[in-house]
């Protein structure tokens, strides 16, 4: 019986280890992306792209176009900084996808990360979107289609991603940042849901929020107010940002 105990222990290790390097493989993306991988002679490498998360058919309708040409990171990409490897695993939370209810109505709301990859010329550029989908009162809706910037740097540089998202719960949370050396501690009350864009270079943080069909945007280190919505259409416009990793001795910044 002993033995029979042992050898069942042994194998609910090697399931919990294979379901843990599962999920590190998995992407937070829809089911029609197909890529994620780097372009050569034969195409773009066919990488797992998570199928699990359930969204609704109009949900998936009115990202289709915002999607096309871009594709969902897996886990592994992130940073530690990005999606620390000590979190529970939770499905409506993900380094590129968070779902809650940002605007209050009683029905789910939806954010996504998407990436697109380029090597050309001994460098690779990683251009990230940011889109978000809120319920109302006239259904699902598209609140926002943004280009968040491309990231480049020498093929030499591993390629990971450059901001990821996470949930942030209605309520009271402390925000603290440093600035010219300077610790700043701020505590903000959200009415709902929202969520935080974080990012390796600490100056492209941003806190997100919603009222109604739009979402607006405010730093962690300014006063919460309206700030002009994001964009619903992406424009042909990207910043191009080089490649510099600023995470050393940070931890997230929302308490």
């Amino acid at each position: 019986m002993e033995n029979n105990i042992n050898k069942e222990a042994g194998m609910k290790v090697r399931t919990y280890a294979a379901l843990a390097v599962a999920l590190m493989s998995m992407g937070c993306g829809i089911s029609f992306i197909e890529t994620d991988g780097r372009y050569d002679d034969g195409g773009y490498s066919q990488a797992y792209v998570d199928t699990y998360i359930s969204l609704p058919g109009e949900v998936k309708d009115l990202i289709a176009p915002s999607a096309d040409g871009y594709f969902s990171p897996s886990i592994s990409r992130f940073s530690d900084y990005l999606y620390p490897r000590d979190l529970p695993y939770n499905s409506h939370d993900l380094p590129c996808y968070v779902q809650a209810d940002f605007n209050g109505d009683g029905y789910d709301d939806y954010a996504f990360l998407f990436s697109a990859e380029e090597w050309a010329y001994g460098n690779w550029y990683l251009t990230t979107k940011l889109v978000v989908v809120l319920s109302t009162w006239n259904g699902y809706e598209l609140a926002a289609d943004e280009v968040l910037g491309t990231v480049y740097a020498d093929d030499a540089v591993p390629l990971e991603e450059y901001w990821s998202i996470f949930h942030v719960s209605a309520g009271s949370h402390t925000f603290v940042t440093e600035r010219n050396g300077v610790t700043i501690a701020k505590t903000i009350t959200l009415d709902h849901d929202g969520f935080y864009l974080a990012s390796l270079d600490p100056d492209e943080e941003a806190l997100f929020y919603a009222d109604h069909g739009s979402v607006y945007e405010m730093s962690p280190d300014a006063p919460l107010a309206k700030k002009a919505a994001l964009s619903k259409s992406a424009g042909d416009t990207k910043r191009m940002i080089p490649f510099n990793k600023e995470v050393e001795g940070r931890v997230r910044p929302v308490k």
